[in-house]
């Protein structure tokens, strides 16, 4: 069930309805019923329950018996046991074949049988669900959440529909309070959360979407392409894959709350950070803070000599990257931002002393932009790997043609006003996207919680801000072009 569909609004609709309607205690177990249902929608994802409840029951097992074991060794044991089991369900269904491709190749080298290849479907959601289990099982063991004895409260954890297709990753010391004591209803909370959802879609339907279609024709055939399309169409994708995957935490978290449930952030204005290691602090919060406390600190973290903290920051983008899929263009993705990260540590000094010599650095405000003009540019070359994997592209065919065909300011801007045109991208719709880029970023600044902004204004601005946004997904959202970039991961 697509989250951007009449069908999923119905859904929600009906199951916020029989929520508020059901006694306190019941609603956890209704909601558990529920996401199932929505999971089980689709027949392909339906025949993959198992994996979802083989991965819920074998991590609240493992809870158990580590909260209930005497001895070290065998915490040890049921923690990787845990652990074996949620990776286990990865590499079958997510890396396979990835691995059977290499160790293909390494064989016809030495001799021998090649493992066969499987056509699998990937469960839908797996990375999300697999990484909010094993968090479980982690912090269970290392005491930093009371073990949960009932497995209805910890299955709706895991499968908790609002979260189910993209995130955020959730920790359970932080959700079970609120499933142990449900909420009364609240008017203040639902249209705060509804006014979250509404933005959400603006963002993915009017914004994401229509970008979509640009960037895709040019990742398409980026051999054709001329350097300026190919840098507009990078630059237009790091905004795209914010729209979207922002866009659709904003209606989980929006859908979340309305249920009475309050999500963790997943981003708090990402292109506002002044330093690399800032923007990761600031994108994709969830899963970046899940391998800080998971990959990072027990690798030692920063608190260890310089190479092996280089190392540590090196092994957390290869596996971010990895994450994302068995493609060798997501890992050099993550590679291309862990390069960046090393080398922004090993030139912190050599900056600092260049910083106090630019004239241009005195003044706070050119220093601020100057240095969000440059991480964002960074973020736009490394994307180039991500977007070609997304749209299955050569990234060395589309950094070779960035420096491409560049004839003047007048000529390169016709040429991809034209190119943009020839994707519906044309009339008012370059003011309506830039118009709508712009106050978003604006709105969204300084990481300002804007459902809660909003509420605290005047009525007349309250819904002229809710009809306005209404009337651009009516007549400028792009209907039917995409899922969530993030659902496939």
């Amino acid at each position: 069930m697509q989250v951007n569909t009449l069908l999923y609004l119905g859904f929600f609709a009906a199951v916020a309805l029989l929520n508020y309607l059901l006694p306190r205690l019941a609603r956890p177990y209704f909601l558990l019923l529920a996401s199932y249902a929505f999971y089980a929608y689709s027949p392909a994802n339906r025949a993959l329950l198992p994996v979802l409840l083989g991965a819920t029951v074998i991590t609240w097992a493992a809870g158990l018996a580590i909260a209930k074991a005497r001895h070290k060794a065998v915490q040890v044991v049921f923690l990787l046991l845990s652990i074996g089991s949620c990776l286990g369900v990865l590499l079958y269904y997510k890396y396979w074949n990835m691995l059977a491709a290499g160790l293909a190749g390494l064989v016809g080298v030495l001799g021998g049988a090649a493992p066969p290849t499987l056509d699998l479907i990937t469960p839908l959601g797996l990375s999300y669900f697999t990484f909010a289990a094993l968090s479980y099982s982690l912090d269970v063991y290392k005491k930093r959440s009371r073990v949960e004895y009932n497995l209805f409260h910890y299955a709706l954890f895991v499968s908790f529909f609002p979260t189910m297709l993209t995130g955020p990753i959730e920790r359970y010391p932080h959700l079970r309070p609120q499933i142990e004591k449900s909420r009364r209803f609240s008017y203040a909370r639902c249209a705060g959360g509804a006014f979250r959802m509404l933005w959400g879609y603006t963002k993915k339907l009017v914004i994401a979407d229509n970008l979509a279609g640009y960037v895709s024709l040019v990742y398409a055939a980026p051999g054709d392409m001329s350097g300026p399309n190919l840098a507009a169409a990078t630059i237009l994708f790091a905004i795209q894959l914010y729209m979207d995957f922002s866009g659709c935490c904003d209606i989980a978290l929006g859908a979340a709350r309305i249920l009475g449930y309050d999500l963790i952030e997943n981003f708090r204005a990402p292109f506002e950070a002044t330093t690399f290691s800032d923007f990761w602090g600031r994108w994709h919060i969830s899963m970046t803070g899940w391998f800080r406390d998971y990959v990072y600190f027990p690798l030692g973290g920063s608190r260890c000599s310089v190479p092996r903290h280089l190392f540590n920051l090196m092994v957390v983008f290869l596996v971010s990257g990895l994450w994302h899929g068995a493609d060798w263009r997501y890992i050099l993705w993550g590679f291309s931002c862990g390069a960046v990260s090393v080398l922004a540590q090993l030139t912190k000094k050599p900056r600092a002393v260049l910083a106090r010599h630019n004239p241009l650095y005195r003044e706070p405000f050119f220093r601020r932009w100057i240095q969000r003009g440059i991480v964002f540019s960074l973020f736009c070359l490394t994307l180039v790997f991500f977007a070609s994997a997304l749209y299955d592209a050569d990234p060395y065919t589309v950094y070779g043609g960035l420096l491409r065909g560049w004839q003047g300011l007048p000529a390169c801007w016709a040429e991809v006003t034209a190119l943009l045109a020839g994707t519906g991208i044309d009339g008012r719709m370059p003011v309506i996207l830039t118009v709508g880029v712009v106050l978003v970023f604006a709105a969204e600044s300084q990481g300002r919680n804007l459902a809660r902004w909003i509420r605290g204004q005047s009525f007349v601005l309250r819904w002229t801000l809710y009809y306005a946004l209404g009337a651009a997904i009516l007549f400028f959202a792009a209907f039917g072009q995409s899922s969530f970039i993030y659902q496939q991961y």
